[in-house]
């Protein structure tokens, strides 16, 4: 059957305008399947087809959200008397993604975040729940701290963390509202997030520790715009270093499909470049070697020019803004388009329009060689201690994800979880498809109900996940299921897990 199936007239419709693209098999011919056979035919359908989502709808809905964010800074926030580029804009334009990010109204909690009933709004939703799930840093001072209020564990959110996460929410738009920003508007957000970060470490995460909290920690100095140009440079050379392996060119044809591209390429395109021999052999093709070691050097030698003078340095900013460009085109899983459109901006303020000069601050320098240099070398050393956003390892094929396997049996108990949305992420998209989109959205019938099966198809290109098919192979036997008893699903509890270590 597999062999049959490499032909690409066999492998069924591409994606279209609304609709996913078709499964290659029919219910009784899946059934008949094995585990491998389902991934295999799954894989080299959205290799072929150079996409699984409908790439226009997707793109349809991240444009409201892209405005929401733009525009919810500019008419709430800004001082539209003078330029974004000035000053005070630019330390509320910081403030202001953090807030952003924290209440779950960015691309990360929508479509690509696999958020498909709760597409705004749910991160903060989460962490405004007492009961809910939350990840202590430090678990016994975090039981202590609650005083018993709502939370009989540490990894329960109590009413005292809730609190704290609202007193947060109220600083950071203080701070927003205020004519200037100076040590009374900074401190108190400070302390307030080192306790919420005590009671779920996932909230420091959320606020982006490793670069929006390091530049806010900058703003309290006088020579703040000098430390924010060392968080940006360290940020992209970290991340440039820790692609510079054997793995990163797994990674490309993985974060390429789905591209903003992809339905104006031909089939097979993406495949025929990226892979070695489709579809006999996908693994990475020389080119894409080659196109992983050009990406990471460049992150790296584009922030070095950013560090010259001019116009060494107006070469890496534009250098820069046209990486991320391709990364924003890429339409990554994760979704970071506010990030993406932020570095932007960071790269054209920061070195196109500032010569890069060293802070001179003494507690500022001494703070930046600890997040900066300090945590990122432990952590590409000793990637189990830390985890990977504040070690500068992003888009290195390590994202964390989980997979939930249980027999279907079970499953009328986990309908019965108090939850914002569905535990299994296909069922939350086929509700948004059938009360969207109706009958025009019935083709996507059969793609929906194998979701998980594509997901997995495609995240286990990369090596890091490739264990998990064995995995499941072993618990099947051990446990006597057929690969139709096992319910699995990639889980993903919060809109941030992703940004958590391995």
């Amino acid at each position: 059957m597999e062999k049959a199936l490499l032909a690409s007239a066999d492998l069924g419709q591409e994606a279209g305008l609304i609709n996913f693209a078709e499964v290659p098999l029919n219910d009784s011919a899946w059934k008949s399947t094995s585990l491998r056979e389902r991934l295999r035919i799954t894989s080299l359908k959205v290799l072929r087809d150079n996409a699984f989502l409908p790439v226009p709808a997707v793109i349809s809905t991240y444009v409201p959200i892209g405005l929401i964010w733009w525009f919810g800074f500019q008419f709430l926030f800004m001082d539209t008397s003078v330029s974004l580029l000035t000053e005070l804009n630019m330390k509320k334009f910081l403030i202001y993604q953090i807030l952003h990010g924290l209440l779950g109204l960015g691309a990360t909690s929508s479509l690509l975040g696999f958020r498909f009933k709760w597409h705004l709004g749910g991160t903060g939703i989460h962490f405004l729940m007492p009961g809910s799930l939350c990840s202590p840093l430090l678990p016994k001072l975090a039981q202590k701290l609650s005083f018993g209020l709502g939370a009989s564990v540490p990894g329960q959110r109590s009413f005292v963390a809730v609190l704290s996460f609202a007193v947060y929410i109220a600083l950071l738009l203080r701070a927003l509202l205020a004519k200037e920003l100076g040590v009374s508007e900074l401190l108190p957000i400070y302390l307030v997030l080192v306790l919420c970060t005590i009671f779920d470490f996932t909230i420091y995460l959320a606020s982006r520790g490793e670069h929006y909290v390091y530049m806010l920690v900058c703003l309290v100095f006088p020579d703040w715009r000098s430390g924010m140009q060392c968080v940006q440079l360290a940020l992209w050379c970290w991340a440039g270093i820790s692609k510079m392996g054997p793995w990163f060119q797994y990674v490309l044809p993985f974060i390429t499909k789905d591209s903003a591209v992809a339905n104006l390429l031909p089939r097979e395109f993406l495949a025929k470049i990226l892979l070695a021999d489709y579809p006999r052999d996908v693994n990475p093709s020389r080119f894409t070697t080659v196109l992983a070691w050009t990406g990471a050097f460049l992150e790296v030698i584009f922030p070095a020019f950013c560090s010259c003078s001019a116009p060494l340095r107006y070469f890496g900013g534009y250098g820069m803004i046209w990486y991320h460009t391709f990364i924003g085109l890429c339409m990554p899983f994760a979704s970071v388009f506010e990030w993406n459109f932020f570095c932007m901006i960071l790269a054209y303020y920061l070195f196109v329009m500032n010569q890069f000069s060293l802070p001179s601050s003494l507690f500022l320098q001494v703070f930046l060689t600890l997040v900066l240099v300090v945590v990122p070398v432990v952590g590409q050393l000793y990637p189990k201690l830390v985890p990977f956003l504040l070690a500068y390892r992003p888009y290195a094929g390590n994202w964390r994800f989980q997979w939930y396997i249980l027999h279907k049996t079970a499953l009328p108990k986990h309908q019965k979880l108090k939850t914002m949305e569905d535990p299994f992420t296909g069922n939350n998209l086929g509700w948004m498809y059938k009360t969207l989109f109706g009958k025009w959205g019935e083709a996507s019938k059969s793609a929906i109900e194998r979701w998980d099966w594509f997901l997995t198809a495609s995240i286990i290109y990369v090596p890091a996940y490739r264990p998990l098919v064995s995995i499941l192979e072993k618990l099947c036997e051990e446990n006597k299921w057929d690969i139709d008893d096992a319910n699995g699903n990639e889980g993903q509890t919060e809109s941030w897990q992703t940004q958590n270590d391995m």
